[in-house]
C-alpha cells in the first residue's frame, strides 16, 4: 500500500542555524565574506528579514497533514512521519504556540540524534527540543546581528557591490526595522502558555528575554552609523516601549523569574535607554554647535536630506570610527593619517547641506516628543531620568544653534527644568551604576557602541551645562566616573580621544585640560581620567607626554600687594620659594610669575605658576613622598597610572625609567643647589615593603618591570640565610624556602575586598614570570616559583572572591608561570632542579592540577544549562583546561627526558587509572569530543598521544586505555567528524587527531582498533556530528554517503586529494602520511585496515602521483630563499620521505606474505589478493624505472643543498654580536639582555682576555704605544669586531692572533647555548628542525625593547646575526628535509632489489643498468660537490656529513645492484671518487666528528669496484687495447690509493676494512715492488700487529692474520711483521686459545651454535696464524732471521701448544655397517669446512718446518714420534674412505660435516663440479646435512661427537660436500708429504751414518694405509677423465686430478721406503690389482694433455714400485 504524501508551505522549512552562525563568526572581519557563505546568506534571506516570525502559529492544515499522512513534503524536502515523534510534536506545538509540521521538524532533527550532549544532561526529551527551539530562534537573531556588525566593521574599505554590505542593506530596504519593532512589541506583551509547568516556564521565560537583548542589539546597529534613520514615530514608538517598561504596563516584567532573567530584563532597559539616546543623533548636534550651523525648519531640505541617505549609504558619521562593533577585536588601531584641512572643509560643507537631517525630526515633532517627555515621573520611574537628561541635552544644544531672536522657538522649553527633574533622580548615578554593574562588558553585543552612546552624551552635557570643579559638587566625581568606565578597555575611543580631529570628545578634553590646570592639587581626578585613557599603545603614550610636557605647577597662593604685577590680567610675582604641595625640598624659584585661577578666600587664591616641572617628574616624587600609604587613593591611582603606561607601551616604559634620571635643583637662597636622583623601581620596591596587609595595602602592590632594584632591595622579604642552591628537595617545605605570611595574607585580602580587573595575586605571578624570563637565578626567585605553585596554585581556589571571575584569572596566570618555569628548565641549570623536583613529585601540585583538567565533555556541557553558573566562568574554565592539559603534555615531554629508570609520581599519577575526580586518560578521552573548545580539543589529542607513546613500555598500565563502550564510540565518532570535514576548519585540531592515531599504532594497536571498530558507525551518526540532521528518507551525499562513514575512508578521502593538498597545506599531508607509515610500521595488527585502504584503486596511484608531480622539486638559491619557502619545501621533501618510507614496507610486507604462502601446500583465497595487491606496487616501482622518474627522484635527492658558509656565517654574525655586547658591558650598559644572557657573555670575556692570543696582542699593543698604553683590552676588542665584520663580508681572517680569538668565540659556549639538537619524534614536522633556536635568541637580547633605548643602534648587528641564522635554518630544513627522502628511497630500492625470496615470491625488480650508471656519475658529482666546501670551512655541520653518508650508501647500494655489468670506465670513478672522499675526510678527522660512518661506506664501495671489476678482468683476461689502457689507469688510481688506505687504517671503524682493501689490492693487481716501498712508508705496522691484543676487536683478528699473511710472502714484509713484534703479539692470542677459539669467547658461556649463527665467517684464527708463521719462515729462507724464527716456532707450538697440534691432527674411529657384532657402534664425528682448513694449514706449517731438518730434529728431540704417529692415524682414517663406482652406498657416514655459514649453505644448493662417485666425494655427501642445534665443544678438530638422525638414504652431491672431499684429500697429501720429509731427513741420516738406524727411524704407514690412498686416487681420477673424455674438463676438475696425481705419487714413495726399509716385496695381489687400475688410468688420461707430466712422473715411481706391473 503506497504511503500517503502531503504537501504543506514551503516556507515551514529551515536550515539549522547554528552553523551558519559558526561560519559567520569565524569569518574574518576585515574581509569580505566567502561566496559560498554568502550565498547561503541569500537562500536564507527571507528568514533574516522575516526574523522568528517565520515560525509559525499552530494551524490545522499543518496538525491535519501531520495526523493524517505517512509522509509530508516541504518543499524540495521529504519527512517521515513517526507516530512516537508526532505526538511529542504535537506536546511540543501546545507549549510553543508552534506550528505542528515545524514542531515535527524539531523533534525529528534532535530527538533522533545518538551524540548530542543535550541527550546526556536533560533527561526529559521535550526538554531537548524546547532548549534546541530557543537556541534556534537565538541563532537567527545572532545571525542578522553578525550581518550588521561585519558590514558596519567593513564600512567603505570595501566596494559597492561588497556582498556583506549588501546584503546589510538589502535587510533594511527590505522592511528588517519594522519586522522587528513589532517583534518586539509581541515578545514584550506575551505571557506564558497555560499548559507549561513550572521548569519549562523558567527555561521559556529566560529565553523570551534573551530574544529581547538580541532584537534590540539589532535595532541599536540599525541607528547605530545611520545605516537606518530613527524617525520621530519610530523614536515616541520606542520611548513609550520603554516608558511601559518602566512602569509595568507590559508583561515584559513579569518574565524576571530567576538571576539570569532579571539579568536580561535589566539588560533590555538599559539598551532601550540608549538606543533613544542614540536615535537623537547628539553627535551631528555636537557637529553642527562647533561649526555654528544654523538650525532651519524647511520640509523640502528634509525630504532632501532623506533623499540623498537612500541613494548614497555612506554617509557615516563624521568622527565614529565604525570599527568598534567587532567584538572579536573591539581596538583598531590608530588612523596613520589625519584628515587634511581640505577633507575637514569638505565634510563640513556635507553636514551643512544635511543639517536638517542632522537631528532628522520637525519642530512639531520635538513638540510632540517633548510633551510626552513630560509625562516621564522620575519619583516613579527613577530609570526615566536619564532619558529626560538626554532629552535635556538635545533641547540645550539644538537651542545653542545660531537662529533668528524672535523665530527661537526652543527657548519656549525648559530644559533647565528637565535638569533639574533628572538631577532628583540621580541620573548620572543611574549611568554609573549601568557601567559598574558590568551588564554591557559581559554581553556579546556591540559594547563599544553602547560606550560610545555614552561617551557622546558626557561630551554633550559638558557641552551643554558648567561643570563646577569644587569638591563639594559631586556632580563631577560622577562624570568622572562614568567616563573612566567607558574610556577604561577600549582602545578605539581612546585613540578617538586624543585625535584632535575628533569634536566629540573636545568638551571631555577641556575638562582634562581643566584639571590638568589644577595639577598638583586635584590629582586624585586628573590620575582617575588619564588611567582610563591609556588603553592602547599610542594613547599610552600620549598619556606620557601630556604629563612630561605639563607646562606648569599650580599651587594656592596669598596675594599682597608686592605680588600682584598686573590687577586686570591677575598676573603675580613671588617674591620668595613657593614649596610644591605634596612634595617636600621642591619649590618654585622666587621671581616665578603665576596667572590666578581663581580666588579661593579672601586674599587666598590658586595660581598657575610659569615654572615648567614635568608632571610625570612631579608625580614621581608625590609617590615617594607618601608618608602613610594606608588608604592613600592617590598613590593607588599613580602606581595604577604608571603599571598601565609602561604595560601598554614599552617605550613609555624606557622613558619613564630614563626620566629616574633627571635631576632637579632646589633653590637654598642665593649660594648652592642640590642635586637628587629618583628611581621609580626604587621607590614602588620600598612602596611595597612597607604596605600593610590591608585592602588598601594589597591594591597598591604592583612589581612590574622592576626586576633588578626588587631582587637588591628584597622587596618580598624573603627569609632565607642559606644558599638556595644547596637544599635538596627535603628542604623544600622548610621554612626558609617560604615567602614571609604578609604576602599571603595581602593576597588573600586582596581576593575578598578588591574589585578592580589586575588583582595582586596577577601581579606577583607576573612578577614571577618575568623573573624567570629573565634568567634570574637567586634565592629570591626560587622562593617566589615555590610559593606560586606550592602556595597560590594549591589554594587559591578555596580563597573567596569578590568577583567570581577572578579565580579563572588567578588560574590561568598561575598555569602561565608553571608553563614558564617547564620551559625554562632547558635554559636554567640551577632552577631547572628545584622546578623537576616540585612539578614532578608534589602530589598536591598534581591533585590541583587534575582538578582542572579530569572532567568531561558531558560535564562541560551540562555546566551551559545551568542558570546559576554564568558563561564568562565556564569560559574561565574551559580556558584553565586547556591550559592544564596543554603544560601536562609540556611536563611529560619537556622535563621527561632525563629521567631515571624509576617513574616519578606525576607519571604514575597520570597514568593511574585511581587518580581523582576521574583518570587524566578518561578525561582526555572525553575532552576529545568537546567540540564547543576547539582548544580543549587539540590539548587533549595531545596529550593522549604522549599518553599512549609512554605507556608502551607499561603493559600493566594498558588497561587504563580501555575506557566504557559508550566513551570509545564518543571518541570514535569525534575523530570522524574532524576527519571527514569538507574542508579543514582547525589545522591544529586536526593535525592532533592525526598524531593520535599515529601515536595509538605505534604504541597501543588494542586502542586503535577500538577506535576503528565500526559496528555503529554509520551516515546518520556522523551528520548529527555536525548538527545536521538528514531526512531518513534523503539519501547522504558528500562526505556523509555511507561509504565513507569510516575512518579507513576518511583516510582514502584525504589521501585522494593529497596531490593539491602538498602543495596548498604540506604540514597537514604530512601527518596523515606518518599515520599510514604507522600502520604499515605495525603491518602484522591491522591487516584488516591495510585491506581496506589498498582495495581504493586510487590508494597507491594518488601517493606516487604525489612522488611523480614532485620527483624534480627545484630548490631555490638558500642564500635568498625565504622563511614560508623554506618551510614549504621541507614539509614537501617530508611528505615524499613518508610515502616513499610506506612503499618501502610495503613491498617487504608483501614478500614476507607470499613467501608464507609459498610455504603453504594448499594455498588460501588470499593469496590471489596479496599477489594483486603486489602487482600495484611492483608496477609503480618497475614504471618509475622505465621512466624518468626514478632517476629524477635519484638526482634530485642526492643534490646537496647544504653550504657551510651559511652555518659558518651564522657563527661568525652570532661572534660579532657577542662582541659587540663585551664592548657595551664593559661600558656598563646591560641594556634589555637577560639576566643569564649578561652572565654567559662575561664568563666567555674573561676566558677571551686570559686566551694566550690576547695576551700576544696586548703586547703587541703596549710596545706599539698603542692608545698610549691606556685601554687596550677595549681597543683590542674594537679591532677583534672589524676582523669579524670583515669575515662576515667576505674577508677572509688571515692567521695570527685575531683568527684564534675569533675561533676561540666560534667554538665557545656562547654559540653552542643557541644550538639546537634536532630530536624529532613521532609528532615532529619539518619546522622542529633547526640549528639555531631563535626564538629563545630573541627572548635573551629582548631585542623587541632595542628601538627604545641607546641600543637602537645596535639592532642593524642583531638583526644581521638573525638573517644568517634563519638562512642557516632554512639550509638545515631543506637539507634534512631532502636527506629523510634520500634514506627512504634508499629503503624502497634496498627491499625492491632484494632477492633473498625472489624466487618463492615473485616481488620486486631490477633497476636497468643504464639508468644506474647515469644515476652513478650524477652521485658522484654530488658527493664531490659537496665534499668540496669542507675543506673551506673550519667547521661542518654535522648534517653535512650525514648527506655525505647517505650519498655513499645509495652509490654503494647501485654498485651492488649493477655489481655483474661494471664497467672498466665505472670502476673507475667509483675509485676516484671514494679516494677523493676517503682522502679529504681522513685529513678532516682531527677537526670534524662524525666522519667515520662515511669513510667506512667509501672503503666499502672501493672494495666492491676492485672486487667486482677486477675480478671479472682476471677471469676473462684484459684482451682490447681499451681495457689495457684501462687496467693501466686504474693501476695508477690504486697505486694512489694505497698511501691513503694506510693512513686510515688507524681508525677504529674502518681498520679492518681498510686491511681488507689493502689485502686485495696487494694479492692481485700490483707487483710487490711496486707496492712495498708505498706500504713500508706510509703503514704504521706496529700499530695494527697491536690490534692482535685487543679483545674488543676479536671480529678483525681474521682480517689483520690475512693481510699480514700478504705482505709475509714478501721478503721484506716478513722483516717488518718480525720487527713489529708480530710473534709477541700472536703468542698473546694464542694463549687464550684451547681448541682452535678464544677461550674467553667459549668462556662467556654463549653456545657453539649461537656463536657461529653470528658470526659472518669462521675465525680461523689458529690457521690463519700459521699461515703468516709459514709465509714469514718460506719467505726468509735460510736467512739468519728465517733460522732465528723456525728454531723459536718450533718448540713453541710442538711444546707449550701440543695440545693444539694435537686437537688439530687427532683422528676418529671409523664406523663400522657391521649390524652382527655385539660391540658398540663407534660415535659418528662432527666437524665443519673451517677446522679441515685449519688441520691443512697445520700440516703446511709442519711441512716447512720439516723442510729446515737439522733445527726440526734439534728442537723436537723424542717428540716428533707422537706427532708422526698422529699423522698415520689421520691418513689411516682417510684411507678407509674407499667407496667404490656400483658399490652400496653406506648407511653410516664417517664423518658429519654439516654447513655452518650463510656461503656453505648457499653451496649446498649448487650441484656437485667433480661429480664423482668414489672415495670422500661419494662418502661426504652423507655427513654434510644440515646440523641440529649441540652444545658440546669437541676435543679434536675432527671429533664432535653426537647423536645424529639415521636417514641419510637419498643424499645428492652438492658443491659443498665435493669441497669438503677436496679438502680431506688436501690434507691427506699435507700428511704423506710430511711422513716423506720425515723418511727423506731419516735417508739423509742413514746416508751420513753409513747405515740405517732403525731404532730411530721413524715411523711409517702401512701399506694398507697407503693402498688405501693410492685406490681412491686411482679410481677417482679414472672416473673423472673418462666422464670427461669428450669435452675440456673445468679447470677446477683439472685442479683436483692433479692433487690426486700428486697424493698417489707421494704414496707410492713412502710405500716405497716401507718395502726397501723393511725388505719386502709388494704381495703380487697388489701387484695385479694395481695393474689392472693403472692400465684403466692411463686409458682415461690419454687425450688430457694438463696430465701428461704427472702420469709421466708417476709412470715412474710405480715401476721402482711395482717393477713387475705388465702396464708399464
Amino acid at each position: 500500500m503506497a504511503a500517503t504524501t502531503k504537501s504543506v508551505d514551503h516556507s515551514l522549512w529551515w536550515e539549522p542555524f547554528s552553523s551558519l552562525l559558526t561560519d559567520l563568526e569565524n569569518a574574518s572581519p576585515s574581509d569580505d565574506l566567502p561566496k559560498p557563505l554568502a550565498k547561503k546568506l541569500k537562500e536564507n534571506h527571507d528568514w533574516f528579514v522575516e526574523t522568528v516570525v517565520r515560525f509559525k502559529s499552530p494551524n490545522e492544515k499543518s496538525k491535519e497533514a501531520l495526523m493524517s499522512s505517512e509522509k509530508i513534503k516541504i518543499g524540495p524536502h521529504e519527512l517521515t512521519v513517526k507516530p512516537d515523534f508526532r505526538d511529542k510534536a504535537l506536546q511540543v506545538s501546545s507549549y510553543l504556540c508552534l506550528d505542528e509540521v515545524q514542531s515535527y521538524i524539531l523533534v525529528d532533527r534532535y530527538l533522533e540524534r545518538g551524540n548530542v550532549a543535550e541527550n546526556y544532561i536533560v533527561h526529559d526529551p521535550i526538554h531537548v527540543v524546547l532548549l534546541q527551539y530557543f537556541i534556534e530562534r537565538q541563532c537567527l537573531l545572532k545571525c542578522t546581528r553578525q550581518i550588521l556588525m561585519h558590514a558596519l566593521y567593513l564600512g567603505n574599505s570595501l566596494k559597492e557591490e561588497s556582498l556583506i554590505r549588501e546584503e546589510a542593506l538589502k535587510l533594511i530596504s527590505d522592511g528588517l526595522e519594522g519586522k522587528l519593532i513589532s517583534v518586539l512589541e509581541v515578545l514584550m506583551s506575551c505571557s506564558h502558555p497555560e499548559q507549561m509547568d513550572v521548569d519549562l516556564f523558567t527555561l521559556w521565560a529566560e529565553e523570551t528575554l534573551l530574544e529581547d537583548n538580541l532584537v534590540l542589539d539589532i535595532i541599536f546597529l540599525m541607528y547605530y552609523e545611520s545605516l537606518c534613520t530613527c524617525t520621530a514615530e519610530r523614536w515616541k514608538n520606542l520611548c513609550l516601549l520603554y516608558k511601559g517598561t518602566l512602569s509595568g504596563s507590559y508583561n515584559f516584567g513579569k518574565l524576571a523569574i530567576s538571576p539570569e532573567a532579571l539579568s536580561s530584563f535589566y539588560q533590555a532597559k538599559i539598551q532601550l535607554l540608549l538606543i533613544l539616546i542614540e536615535a537623537l543623533n547628539l553627535e551631528n548636534l555636537l557637529q553642527m554647535v562647533h561649526d555654528e550651523i544654523p538650525f532651519r525648519f524647511l520640509d523640502s531640505l528634509y525630504f532632501l536630506f532623506i533623499f540623498v541617505f537612500f541613494a548614497n549609504h555612506k554617509c557615516l558619521k563624521h568622527s565614529r570610527h565604525h570599527k568598534y562593533l567587532a567584538p572579536n577585536n573591539p581596538n583598531p588601531k590608530r588612523k596613520e593619517k589625519r584628515k587634511t584641512r581640505k577633507e575637514k572643509e569638505k565634510k563640513s560643507n556635507y553636514s551643512k547641506i544635511l543639517c536638517f537631517g542632522a537631528c532628522g525630526f520637525t519642530l512639531t515633532d520635538v513638540r510632540e516628543i517633548d510633551a510626552l517627555m513630560s509625562g516621564f515621573d522620575v519619583f516613579e520611574m527613577r530609570e526615566g531620568g536619564p532619558l529626560i537628561l538626554a532629552w535635556a541635552v538635545f533641547l540645550c544644544l539644538m537651542s545653542s544653534l545660531p537662529q533668528k531672536e524672535e523665530s527661537n522657538e526652543f527657548m519656549e522649553i525648559d530644559h533647565v527644568g528637565y535638569v533639574r527633574q533628572a538631577f532628583e533622580a540621580s541620573s548620572l548615578s543611574y549611568f554609573l551604576e549601568i557601567l559598574q554593574s558590568g551588564i554591557l562588558k559581559e554581553s556579546d553585543g556591540p559594547v563599544a557602541g553602547y560606550r560610545s552612546v555614552l561617551r557622546t552624551f558626557i561630551s554633550a552635557f559638558i557641552a551643554s551645562y558648567e561643570i563646577s570643579l569644587q569638591e563639594e559638587d559631586g556632580t563631577l566625581n560622577l562624570i568622572l566616573g562614568i567616563l573612566c568606565y567607558v574610556y577604561r578597555g577600549e582602545e578605539s575611543l581612546c585613540i578617538q580621544f586624543w585625535d584632535r580631529a575628533s569634536f566629540i570628545d573636545g568638551p571631555i578634553r577641556c575638562l582634562l585640560c581643566n584639571l590638568e590646570g589644577e595639577f598638583p592639587l586635584r590629582t586624585v581626578e586628573l590620575l582617575r581620567l588619564l588611567s582610563s585613557l591609556c588603553e592602547g599603545s599610542w594613547p599610552a603614550e600620549c598619556v606620557y607626554n601630556f604629563l612630561d610636557k605639563s607646562t606648569g605647577i599650580s599651587s594656592l597662593f596669598d596675594i599682597t600687594s608686592e605680588s600682584l604685577l598686573d590687577n586686570v590680567s591677575q598676573i603675580v610675582e613671588t617674591q620668595h620659594p613657593v614649596p610644591i604641595p605634596g612634595i617636600d625640598g621642591l619649590h618654585i624659584p622666587s621671581r616665578t610669575h603665576g596667572h590666578v585661577l581663581k580666588v579661593v578666600d579672601g586674599r587666598t587664591a590658586l595660581v598657575r605658576w610659569e615654572h615648567t616641572k614635568s608632571a610625570m617628574f612631579v608625580l614621581l616624587l608625590r609617590l615617594a613622598q607618601i608618608p602613610y600609604l594606608e588608604n592613600n587613593e592617590e598613590a593607588f591611582l599613580t602606581l595604577d597610572l604608571l603599571s598601565r603606561m609602561v604595560s601598554c607601551n614599552t617605550a613609555v616604559c624606557f622613558s619613564l625609567m630614563d626620566s629616574c634620571n633627571i635631576c632637579h635643583l632646589q633653590a637654598t637662597g642665593m649660594n648652592g643647589q642640590i642635586e637628587n636622583n629618583v628611581w621609580v623601581v626604587e621607590i614602588i620596591s620600598n612602596i611595597v615593603r612597607n604596605l600593610y596587609p590591608n585592602p588598601s595595602g594589597a591594591a597598591l602592590i604592583c612589581p612590574s618591570n622592576v626586576a633588578a632594584v626588587a631582587l637588591k632591595a628584597n622587596i618580598f622579604d624573603v627569609a632565607s640565610n642559606s644558599s638556595t642552591f644547596n637544599i635538596g628537595w627535603n628542604g623544600l617545605s622548610s621554612g626558609s624556602w617560604l615567602l614571609s605570611g604578609k604576602l599571603a595574607k595581602m593576597l588573600l585580602i586582596d581576593s575578598e575586598q578588591n574589585d578592580y580587573d589586575c588583582p595582586l595575586t596577577i601581579s606577583v605571578l607576573d612578577f614571577t614570570m618575568e623573573l624567570v624570563r629573565t634568567g634570574v637565578e637567586d634565592d629570591i626567585v626560587v622562593s617566589l616559583i615555590v610559593f606560586s605553585l606550592q602556595y597560590i596554585l594549591v589554594n587559591h581556589e578555596y580563597w573567596k572572591y569578590k568577583v567570581k571571575n577572578t579565580r579563572w584569572k588567578v588560574t590561568l596566570k598561575v598555569l602561565e608561570v608553571m608553563k614558564t618555569c617547564i620551559l625554562a628548565t632547558a635554559s636554567s641549570e640551577k632552577l631547572s632542579d628545584v622546578i623537576r623536583d616540585l612539578l614532578l613529585y608534589d602530589s598536591s601540585i598534581h591533585n590541583t592540577l587534575f582538578r582542572i583538567m579530569c572532567t568531561t565533555s558531558e560535564a562541560l556541557e551540562r555546566l551551559y544549562l545551568n542558570r546559576l553558573i554564568e558563561l564568562v566562568e565556564i569560559e574561565g574554565l574551559q580556558l584553565a583546561i586547556s591550559s592544564a592539559l596543554d603544560i601536562s603534555y609540556v611536563m611529560l615531554t619537556k622535563i621527561s627526558k632525563d629521567m631515571t629508570s624509576s617513574i616519578p609520581a606525576f607519571h604514575q599519577a597520570v597514568l593511574s587509572s585511581t587518580t581523582k575526580p576521574i583518570s587524566v586518560i578518561a578525561a582526555v578521552i572525553s575532552l576529545i569530543s568537546f567540540f564547543r573548545d576547539p582548544a580543549i580539543q587539540v590539548a587533549a589529542a595531545k596529550l593522549l598521544a604522549m599518553l599512549l607513546q609512554m605507556a608502551e613500555p607499561h603493559p600493566f598500565i594498558n588497561s587504563c586505555f580501555c575506557p566504557d563502550d559508550k566513551r570509545m564510540e564518543d571518541l570514535r565518532l569525534s575523530i570522524n567528524s574532524i576527519l571527514l570535514e569538507n574542508w579543514i576548519l582547525n589545522d591544529d585540531l586536526f593535525i592532533a587527531v592525526l598524531n593520535l592515531l599515529a601515536s595509538a599504532a605505534r604504541f597501543q594497536p588494542a586502542f586503535l582498533l577500538s577506535i576503528f571498530d565500526t559496528k555503529e558507525d554509520t551516515a546518520v551518526q556522523l551528520a548529527n556530528i555536525g548538527g545536521v540532521k538528514q531526512t531518513t528518507n534523503e539519501p547522504l551525499s558528500g562526505s556523509l554517503a555511507s561509504e565513507t562513514c569510516s575512518l579507513v575512508n576518511a583516510i582514502l578521502q584525504f589521501v585522494e586529494s593529497s596531490n593539491d593538498v602538498i602543495n596548498s597545506n604540506p604540514c597537514v599531508l604530512l601527518n596523515a602520511l606518518n599515520f599510514l607509515k604507522a600502520l604499515w610500521h605495525g603491518a602484522g595488527q591491522y591487516t584488516t585496515i591495510l585491506e581496506r585502504l589498498k582495495s581504493s584503486d586510487k590508494f597507491w596511484k594518488q601517493l606516487s602521483n604525489s612522488i611523480f608531480q614532485s620527483a624534480a622539486l627545484e630548490v631555490p638559491v638558500l642564500k635568498s630563499i625565504k622563511e614560508s619557502e623554506a618551510s614549504l619545501l621541507g614539509h614537501k621533501y617530508r611528505c615524499q620521505s613518508a610515502i616513499l618510507e610506506t612503499m618501502a614496507y610495503d613491498v617487504f610486507l608483501m614478500k614476507k606474505l607470499l613467501y608464507a604462502e609459498s610455504l603453504v601446500k594448499d594455498p588460501s583465497e588470499s593469496n590471489k589478493k596479496i599477489k594483486a595487491d603486489n602487482n600495484v606496487m611492483k608496477s609503480i616501482l618497475s614504471n618509475w624505472c622505465k621512466s624518468s622518474v626514478l632517476g629524477s627522484l635519484i638526482k634530485s635527492y642526492t643534490s646537496c643543498k647544504y653550504d657551510n658558509e651559511i652555518y659558518f656565517h651564522a657563527k661568525v654574525a652570532l661572534s660579532l654580536l657577542t662582541v659587540h655586547i663585551m664592548g657595551k658591558l664593559v661600558a656598563g650598559d646591560a641594556g634589555s639582555l637577560s639576566v643569564s644572557l649578561v652572565e654567559k657573555i662575561r664568563h666567555v670575556y674573561k676566558k677571551l682576555t686570559v686566551q694566550p692570543a690576547f695576551s700576544e696582542l696586548l703586547a703587541q699593543y703596549s710596545l706599539r704605544g698603542y692608545s698610549e698604553g691606556k685601554e687596550l683590552k677595549a681597543l683590542i676588542m674594537s679591532d677583534l669586531y672589524y676582523h669579524l665584520q670583515g669575515e662576515l663580508e667576505g674577508r677572509k681572517m688571515s692567521a695570527g692572533p685575531f683568527k684564534e680569538l675569533s675561533q676561540f668565540l666560534i667554538e665557545s659556549k656562547m654559540v653552542k647555548i643557541y644550538e639546537n639538537k634536532c630530536n624529532l619524534d613521532l609528532f615532529s614536522n619539518a619546522d622542529d628542525v633547526h640549528v639555531f633556536d631563535l626564538g629563545r635568541i630573541q627572548a635573551d637580547l629582548g631585542l623587541d625593547m632595542w628601538d627604545y633605548s641607546e641600543w637602537r643602534t645596535s639592532k642593524g648587528i642583531a638583526e644581521t646575526m638573525l638573517s644568517c641564522m634563519q638562512k642557516a635554518n632554512s639550509m638545515v630544513l631543506i637539507g634534512n628535509s631532502k636527506l629523510s627522502s634520500l634514506k627512504a628511497l634508499i629503503t624502497v630500492l634496498t627491499v625492491y632489489e632484494d632477492s633473498s625470496l625472489e624466487k618463492m615470491t615473485e616481488v620486486g625488480g631490477k633497476i636497468p643498468d643504464q639508468l644506474i650508471f647515469s644515476c652513478m656519475e650524477h652521485i658522484c658529482r654530488s658527493f664531490l660537490d659537496t665534499l668540496e666546501p669542507l675543506s673551506r670551512v673550519p667547521d661542518v655541520s654535522e648534517d653535512v656529513l650525514d648527506f655525505l653518508t647517505s650519498q655513499a650508501d645509495l652509490l654503494l647500494h647501485l654498485t651492488r645492484s649493477v655489481r655483474k655489468s661494471l664497467s672498466m670506465s665505472v670502476c673507475l670513478l667509483l675509485l676516484k671518487t671514494s679516494g677523493t672522499g676517503l682522502k679529504m675526510l681522513n685529513d678532516l678527522r682531527t677537526i670534524i666528528s662524525g666522519v667515520n660512518n662515511t669513510m667506512k661506506l667509501l672503503i666499502m664501495l672501493i672494495l666492491l669496484s676492485m672486487e667486482f671489476c677486477w675480478l671479472d678482468s682476471h677471469i676473462s683476461g684484459v684482451k682490447d687495447r681499451e681495457s689495457i689502457e684501462g687496467f693501466a689507469e686504474i693501476s695508477n688510481v690504486r697505486l694512489g690509493l694505497l698511501p691513503i688506505l694506510c693512513n686510515c687504517v688507524t681508525v677504529a671503524e674502518c681498520h679492518s676494512l681498510c686491511l681488507t682493501a689493502l689485502d686485495l689490492t696487494l694479492k692481485g693487481f700490483l707487483t710487490p715492488d711496486t707496492w712495498f716501498p708505498i706500504i713500508h712508508k706510509h703503514l704504521q705496522l706496529q700499530h695494527v700487529v697491536l690490534k692482535l691484543q685487543d679483545k674488543n676487536s676479536f671480529g678483525s683478528i681474521p682480517v689483520l692474520l690475512k693481510f699480514f699473511l700478504t705482505i709475509a710472502r714478501v721478503r721484506g714484509g716478513a722483516e717488518m711483521l718480525l720487527n713489529a713484534g708480530f710473534f709477541s703479539s700472536l703468542k698473546l692470542l694464542f694463549a687464550d686459545m684451547s681448541d682452535g677459539r678464544v677461550s674467553s669467547v667459549i668462556n662467556s658461556g654463549k653456545k657453539l651454535s649461537t656463536l657461529s649463527d653470528k658470526i659472518e665467517k669462521p675465525q680461523l684464527i689458529w690457521g690463519l696464524g700459521l699461515a703468516v708463521i709459514t709465509a714469514m719462515v718460506h719467505s726468509l729462507g735460510d736467512s739468519s732471521l728465517g733460522i732465528d724464527i723456525v728454531a723459536n716456532v718450533i718448540p713453541y707450538l710442538f711444546s707449550e701448544k701440543a695440545h693444539l697440534i694435537s686437537y688439530f691432527l687427532s683422528a676418529p674411529d671409523f664406523p663400522s655397517d657391521d649390524h652382527g657384532k655385539k660391540r658398540p657402534r663407534a660415535q659418528r664425528t662432527w666437524t665443519s669446512l673451517s677446522k679441515l682448513m685449519e688441520t691443512e694449514q697445520t700440516l703446511m706449517l709442519m711441512c716447512v718446518l720439516a723442510q729446515h731438518w737439522n733445527t726440526w730434529v734439534k728442537a723436537m728431540k723424542d717428540t716428533d714420534s707422537q706427532l708422526r704417529e698422529m699423522s698415520i692415524h689421520l691418513l689411516a682414517f682417510i684411507s678407509r674412505g674407499n667407496q667404490r663406482l656400483g658399490e652400496a652406498p653406506s648407511r653410516t657416514p664417517p664423518l658429519l660435516c654439516p654447513p655452518i655459514l650463510k656461503d656453505e649453505l648457499d653451496c649446498c644448493n649448487k650441484p656437485s663440479f667433480v661429480n664423482s662417485k668414489n672415495g670422500w666425494f661419494a662418502l661426504a655427501p652423507l655427513g654434510c646435512i644440515s646440523k641440529p642445534k649441540f652444545s658440546g665443544i669437541s676435543t679434536t678438530a675432527l671429533v664432535i661427537k653426537d647423536q645424529a638422525t639415521e636417514s641419510n638414504n637419498h643424499v645428492s652431491q652438492t658443491y659443498f660436500s665435493d669441497s669438503v672431499a677436496i679438502q680431506i684429500y688436501r690434507i691427506a697429501f699435507l700428511l704423506l708429504k710430511f711422513l716423506c720429509l720425515q723418511a727423506e731427513g731419516a735417508a739423509k741420516r742413514a746416508e751420513e751414518l753409513g747405515y740405517v738406524d732403525l731404532a730411530h727411524f721413524p715411523e711409517l704407514p702401512m701399506p694398507e694405509i697407503l693402498h688405501g690412498i693410492q685406490d681412491q686416487a686411482i679410481a677417482i681420477v679414472t672416473e673423472l677423465c673418462e666422464t670427461n673424455r669428450s669435452k675440456q674438463i673445468h679447470s677446477e676438475v683439472q685442479q683436483v686430478c692433479l692433487l690426486l696425481l700428486q697424493t698417489i705419487e707421494m704414496a707410492l714413495y713412502l710405500e716405497l721406503c716401507v718395502l726397501q726399509i723393511c725388505g719386502i716385496k709388494p704381495m703380487l695381489g697388489r701387484v695385479e690389482d694395481v695393474s689392472k687400475e693403472v692400465k684403466l688410468l692411463m686409458k682415461a688420461t690419454e687425450g688430457h694433455a694438463f696430465l701428461k707430466g704427472s702420469m709421466k712422473s708417476l709412470s715412474q715411481i710405480i715401476s721402482l714400485v711395482y717393477p713387475d706391473c705388465d702396464e708399464l
